[in-house]
């Protein structure tokens, strides 16, 4: 007898039996599964804030409610002289202090810097002057306020917050060129100085109306760049308070009309 062991080998092969279909199903309620359990988990609620916003509702809504008011209140607003608030308008004291007033209460505060050289303070005929050292403000080749500067910086904006004069930040630097990622020259260096000089005494409550900022750069020197010590002298900033000009605008208008102008 002739023995086709070939195509018995085959029906083996292919033969998959009639619980084949079970692993893909199995396969199908596993997932099912993992999706379930993914949907319980996100849609849990916080049953504590549930809680509190059901018995909220309830207590707005509960029948005996008798009033709309506010538990431990009358119900009635206290009204005003109008139905809108006037607007707050920071005004400047009536009682100003001049540039001498000013001079000297800066003097008394930072005296022993005056004393040791560090900060200069000058009053003549046009104006009060500050000048105030790289090494009190900043670190070589940076802008960034430090904590020396910082401090002076406050105790400054405390003597110069209820003035009418105006201030200029000048931000100065000495004659060796400076090309960084952050500042591309010497007047990039000096503007930045200055303005976050002027920030910081906007920041601590000094009229920002009254404000104004330049970078010199290297352009005006206080001293020979050929020195350390008159490099020093010159990375400065510079505070000046002046007059308001006549048609300097202010929180209150034009602080005078200069009729020549109007003619």
């Amino acid at each position: 007898m002739k023995i086709n062991t070939k195509k018995e080998l085959s029906d083996e092969k292919h033969n998959t039996g009639t619980d084949r279909y079970l692993i893909t199903y199995a396969d199908l309620i596993t997932l099912l599964l993992g999706l379930f359990v993914i949907l319980y988990a996100t849609a849990q609620v916080d049953e504590e804030r549930f809680k509190q916003v059901s018995a909220a509702l309830s207590e707005y809504f509960r029948s005996d409610r008798q009033t709309g008011n506010l538990e431990g209140g009358s119900g009635i607003l206290e009204g005003g002289n109008s139905a809108i608030p006037e607007p707050e308008i920071r005004k400047f004291s009536s009682e100003k202090k001049n540039l001498d007033q000013i001079s000297e209460e800066i003097k008394q505060t930072f005296a022993p810097l005056i004393k040791e050289g560090k900060i200069k303070v000058v009053r003549n005929g046009k104006g009060l002057y500050i000048t105030l050292p790289e090494n009190i403000l900043f670190q070589s080749g940076s802008a960034t306020i430090q904590q020396q500067g910082l401090q002076v910086i406050d105790q400054l904006a405390n003597i110069l917050k209820n003035i009418n004069y105006q201030i200029e930040i000048e931000g100065h630097t000495d004659s060796d060129p400076i090309r960084t990622f952050t500042y591309e020259s010497n007047w990039h260096l000096s503007g930045a100085r200055a303005v976050n000089v002027a920030y910081r005494l906007i920041r601590k409550g000094v009229p920002e109306e009254l404000m104004s900022f330049k970078g010199y750069g290297a352009s005006r020197p206080i001293a020979d760049n050929s020195t350390d010590s008159g490099k020093a002298l010159n990375r400065r900033v510079e505070i000046s308070l002046t007059e308001l000009p006549i048609q300097a605008p202010s929180s209150d208008g034009y602080t005078e009309i200069d009729t020549n102008s109007m003619q």
